[in-house]
């Protein structure tokens, strides 16, 4: 990792971009280019991803409980299924998260940046990343490292290199 590199970190709830700083006027200078450290630079939270499904919808199956009655038949009116928002609210957090990767990148210019994601999710953010950001994008790890401080994310990184 060298000064200007860039480290995301995600996972469903929130994401954390660091850039590579130079810790010394050497490591500046190119003469320790392993002495560095993360500042971070920018912060998102997917506050989406925190809601609980019983605060977008009701239990309740709907003011039509008794159905529709036409010609003597009866029909059960609506039994307030889910059909699966649950899964729609993750799609979306995920098309954020790859949305705001490729922003991140497009913005800062790295010349390669370094990415964690947990394996549940790394797949369906992948394939959504825009292209020119997949082209510099020189590490991956399948690993939630949102909570990981930032210290210690250049040594988990550098050793996944060596």
């Amino acid at each position: 990792m060298r000064v200007g590199d860039i480290v995301i970190v995600s996972d469903l709830g929130e994401m954390k971009i660091y850039q590579a700083k130079a810790r010394d006027l050497e490591a500046e200078a190119d003469l320790k280019p392993n002495h560095i450290k993360l500042d971070l630079i920018d912060t998102k939270d997917y506050v989406v991803s925190h809601w609980k499904l019983h605060e977008w919808v009701t239990d309740q199956a709907g003011q039509f409980k008794g159905g529709a009655q036409s010609e003597g038949a009866f029909t059960q009116g609506s039994v307030g299924e889910r059909h699966g928002l649950e899964k729609q609210m993750e799609m979306e957090v995920i098309e954020m998260i790859a949305k705001d990767i490729s922003d991140a990148i497009a913005t800062n210019h790295p010349l390669k940046w370094y990415f964690g994601l947990p394996e549940t999710i790394y797949h369906r953010v992948m394939e959504r990343i825009d292209a020119s950001a997949k082209e510099k994008l020189f590490l991956t790890l399948k690993k939630d490292l949102v909570k990981t401080d930032k210290s210690h994310l250049v040594e988990i990184f550098q050793k996944k290199v060596a």
